[in-house]
């Protein structure tokens, strides 16, 4: 596919095809990382990470605990 850089307000912007951004599994909303080597620009979508993953070196371990605000200095109803 052959675009065109177009300035965008004070910014410049290139059109993605719906084509290309679903071989790229990326929707509106998505999140992507765009990172520059070698004259090269990659966009990449950033894959949430799932609920077992963000708790799978989680033991269990954690006690709450009450914290203490100090005495009320206004007119706070505690």
């Amino acid at each position: 596919m052959t675009t065109t850089v177009q300035k965008w307000g004070n910014s410049q912007g290139i059109r993605l095809s719906k084509e290309i951004l679903a071989t790229a599994d990326i929707n509106c909303g998505d999140k992507v990382d765009i990172y520059v080597a070698d004259d090269v620009i990659t966009i990449r979508k950033i894959k949430a990470k799932k609920i077992d993953l963000l708790f799978e070196n989680y033991k269990g371990d954690y006690v709450p605990t009450e914290l203490s605000w100090g005495e009320p200095i206004g007119g706070e109803l505690w």
